[in-house]
């Protein structure tokens, strides 16, 4: 469990609306501020998904405020358990053991669902059975360089991936194809950030906030409130690029900063599943939507499309978007989006 507030890929600015008077206190995880008016902040913090995760909420009851978030931390937990790869007794980890599962859980069977959908969309962009490739650069001594024995491996693990060879069924999912194996490192962390905050509203929270380092959502009761939240400059990550304000909704970030494995960031976690490489086009891509499962998904998708693409995709999906050239120089954005601080071009 971590003390320290991270902030791996975005960073949550302030609720706006609410008073800033008051005292904090801290305790095993936990931070409490009174903002007066019997109105009190309460943030709660765990590691879970190889990230530190913070959940956020403004109430008037603080005693039943910590029940309903460690119940949320619990939902969250279990849920993650079932969409890992890294445990070998996970769901998942049994299915790229066997290539095939019986009776998956419902919250896989839902991901892989969505994950399909976005493959669909984005031509293939999006692509959940890219982890041989990934794991092969993951297992590499850093940095890595593209020499010829690097790329004749990546070639023999290409013919491993593709979306369409994953079959979800009524009772079971295969993979078609042998050597396949699947990563949902681009969304789960969407659908567990969103299964949190189901909790959170279950348990009568209006304001509330859920940060899986990269991957966050909002949600505010009867608009009285929002939060700003702040979009790191992928070419110096210890500034803040833009600032865009949220109520309820998803906001996340994938960008070239995160885990990158040769010295120039040419090669990053992000694979392109048609050449075993990383696109190229973008330093960072910020997605807003609805759900979390959603603008996480759809933040990996959009490297994989230029800006008028990413216009008509994002528009009739009923997302917002913000993108940054390789160099930073250029940024892009849909004309939706609620951009409080920094500087864009509307496409």
């Amino acid at each position: 469990m971590h003390e320290k507030f991270s902030m791996e890929r975005r960073r949550a600015l302030k609720l706006g609306g609410a008073a800033l008077a008051g005292g904090a206190l801290a305790a095993a995880g936990w931070s409490l501020w009174n903002r007066g008016r019997n109105l009190y902040q309460i943030r709660r913090e765990r590691t879970l998904m190889k990230t530190t995760v913070s959940v956020n909420v403004f109430t008037q009851d603080p005693g039943e405020a910590r029940r309903i978030i460690e119940a949320s931390f619990d939902r969250m937990t279990a849920v993650a358990a079932n969409l890992t790869r890294f445990d070998p007794r996970s769901p998942v980890a049994r299915l790229n053991r066997d290539g095939k599962l019986a009776n998956p859980p419902p919250e896989l069977r839902a991901v892989l669902g969505h994950a399909l959908a976005v493959s669909a969309v984005s031509e293939g962009g999006f692509d959940v059975t890219v982890a041989p490739v990934l794991d092969y650069y993951l297992g590499l001594e850093r940095p890595v360089a593209v020499t010829p024995e690097l790329q004749g491996a990546v070639a023999r693990r290409e013919t491993h991936v593709g979306y369409r060879s994953l079959v979800l069924e009524e009772d079971a999912v295969r993979l078609t194809r042998s050597g396949m194996g699947v990563t949902l490192d681009g969304i789960a962390k969407g659908y567990v950030v969103d299964q949190g905050i189901a909790v959170l509203r279950q348990g009568g929270i209006e304001d509330a906030l859920i940060d899986a380092g990269g991957d966050l959502r909002a949600v505010c009761g009867a608009g009285k409130r929002h939060w700003n939240v702040g979009i790191v400059d992928p070419q110096s990550i210890s500034r803040v690029a833009a600032v865009i304000r949220t109520d309820n909704a998803a906001v996340s970030t994938s960008g070239n900063y995160e885990v990158f494995f040769s010295a120039d960031r040419r090669l990053f976690h992000i694979i392109n599943p048609h050449t075993g490489y990383s696109p190229r086009r973008y330093s960072s891509v910020t997605v807003v939507a609805r759900e979390a499962i959603e603008s996480d998904a759809m933040g990996v998708a959009g490297f994989f499309m230029d800006p008028p693409r990413m216009k008509e995709v994002m528009a009739a999906r009923g997302a917002e978007w913000l993108a940054f050239d390789w160099t930073g120089a250029r940024r892009w954005r849909s004309k939706g989006l609620p951009l409080v601080i920094g500087r864009a071009q509307v496409v």
